[in-house]
């Protein structure tokens, strides 16, 4: 009986201490639980929220993407900035309010991979998109698709090709320019003879600039202008050059380039072939002609000149070393009031002489020549610089036979410094060395009249004393004034307006210059960007621990 009675005492014991145990086993498990909810909570929120970076990151990336291809955000630390166009051609850019398509004629793909160069014409070409929505960029590879070509063809008197840049007015696709990539650069010549003939060096290798966005810059001005000067280069005489091809060969190719790369409309004409119709031509270029004009042709400039009384068209006349006599040309520039004398200038102050590098023979050579300065200063007004040089190599004087008359007007536009002595022409030296003072080495001639309603009408001669004023090499050099005056003096005689004349970009450095502005705004992604980073991930590992 007693041990019974112990039995029950003892499984009521246990029986208490199993209820008193419950509570305490059911907190426990709820407290568990309730850690377990947190730890899911906060480990879903890390999730969810990496989640959401990862996706802001992803369309963060996309938008750039997308802003980069329609806007100029990108940073170029380029030295000669490689990817960018100049601050001239944004302002036209800008303004433009005619649709223009830009077709390249080659696949996108292998344009964009096809090494650095075509890269960046692939960028600069982008760039006029993000400029102004006029204009469209589209690339056809011409395999694929021909009846594109087949279109343009129809306008073009030359061959399109793969590697073409047509630039077409969106309205009327007759008025239409092409530049070839590879017309787009410069060449240093001799590696080029090498690589051309015995295939030493790469095409790369022989590259030394980048002219493409004066070209495609001309080209656009030209498409859009609705009213272009069309220039008659009166290159040659019977079938023949018309001037010295050994020494002006590459002075002239040079000077119809830089017209038309400021959309003037070029066309070589032979002066006893051709006829010199004013209702097609606005202006005439006479370089150099090494013989004398016959009468018939000095009658049909005349003709051109007086255009029926109507007057408004223009010639320019390039005197230069090499020619022979020429008495009626001389007579018909008398006429007009110039005098290009058969002596040329030359520096006797060997400190004022600048020493640049000329084309003659096909050859480069170094020559001290006289500098220029301007004397009118009407005609370089719309120069952006005008303290840069005019080196002036072997210029024949120019003397104003008259200053005005009632129906003209005659004026100095550049001269020599003081310094320069006279040289016969065709002297090996002179007889006398001591300074003959300041030559004029350009001017200019208007004839004015008034039409039927009393409103002035001109016609003008441009006079120059060198045809190698416009050489290959100092033309190209922006360390020179040659190209932007003479391109400022046509303009204004011309009534064109202003040129633009765009430096090319000197790709024989590779290095990367970076501004002040530039290296904030590295340094900004690169170090303070990443910082933030680090900090927030900081502050939010210590919260949760801390949880």
């Amino acid at each position: 009986m007693a041990d019974i009675e112990k039995e029950n005492i003892q499984e009521a014991a246990a029986s208490e201490a199993a209820e008193s145990a419950a509570p305490a086993q059911e907190k426990k498990s709820r407290k568990m639980s309730v850690a377990a909810i947190k730890k899911f909570k906060y480990g879903g929120l890390a999730t969810a929220i990496t989640a959401v970076v990862v996706a802001i990151v992803v369309v963060v990336n996309l938008l750039v993407s997308m802003l980069v291809e329609k806007y100029p955000i990108k940073l170029d630390l380029t030295e000669s900035a490689m990817y960018e166009i100049s601050d001239d051609t944004i302002e036209y850019v800008k303004k433009l309010d005619q649709e223009v398509n830009f077709t390249v004629l080659m696949d996108e793909s292998n344009f964009k991979t096809s090494g650095t160069y075509l890269k960046m014409v692939q960028e600069i070409l982008q760039k006029y998109t993000q400029y102004s929505d006029k204009i469209n960029l589209t690339y056809v590879d011409p395999t694929k698709n021909p009846d594109v070509v087949n279109a343009y063809q129809a306008n073009y008197s030359g061959t399109l090709v793969t590697g073409d840049v047509v630039i077409a007015n969106a309205a009327d696709n007759t008025k239409m320019r092409v530049v070839n990539v590879d017309n787009m650069f410069t060449y240093d010549q001799e590696k080029y003879y090498y690589y051309a003939n015995y295939g030493y060096y790469s095409l790369e290798d022989c590259i030394t600039a980048f002219t493409g966005e004066q070209d495609l810059t001309s080209a656009l001005m030209y498409v859009t202008d609705a009213d272009p000067v069309n220039v008659g280069v009166l290159a040659l005489a019977n079938g023949q050059p018309l001037f010295n091809p050994n020494n002006n060969a590459y002075s002239v190719a040079m000077f119809e380039q830089t017209l038309k790369k400021n959309g003037y409309d070029i066309t070589e004409i032979d002066l006893y072939g051709d006829a010199l119709d004013p209702a097609v031509y606005d202006m005439l270029v006479l370089p150099a002609p090494v013989n004398d004009l016959t009468e018939d042709s000095i009658e049909k400039l005349s003709k051109f000149l007086h255009n029926d009384g109507k007057y408004e068209r223009d010639l320019i006349y390039f005197a230069d070393i090499s020619q022979s006599n020429t008495p009626n040309l001389d007579n018909f520039l008398a006429s007009w009031g110039i005098q290009v004398e058969k002596t040329v200038a030359i520096e006797s102050d060997e400190s004022a002489a600048q020493v640049v590098g000329i084309a003659m023979n096909g050859q480069k050579v170094q020559a001290g020549v006289p500098l220029a300065s301007i004397t009118n200063a009407d005609y370089s007004a719309n120069m952006a610089n005008t303290s840069l040089p005019i080196p002036a190599p072997f210029c024949r004087p120019i003397t104003l036979l008259w200053e005005s008359k009632t129906s003209g007007i005659t004026s100095a536009l550049l001269q020599t410094s003081p310094s320069v002595y006279l040289r016969e022409l065709g002297a090996d030296e002179a007889k006398d060395t001591d300074p003959d003072g300041a030559q004029t080495i350009a001017a200019v001639s208007m004839r004015r009249d008034r039409d039927a309603d009393d409103n002035v009408i001109e016609s003008n001669i441009m006079a120059i004393g060198s045809m190698m004023l416009t050489d290959y090499y100092i033309m190209q050099d922006t360390a020179y004034n040659n190209a932007e005056y003479l391109m400022s003096a046509i303009n204004t005689m011309t009534g064109k307006g202003d040129g633009l004349i765009i430096s090319q970009k000197d790709l024989s450095k590779s290095t990367i210059a970076i501004e002040q502005a530039q290296l904030n705004a590295v340094n900004v992604v690169l170090y303070t960007i990443p910082f933030i980073v680090v900090v927030i991930g900081i502050v939010v590992f210590i919260r949760r621990k801390n949880r």
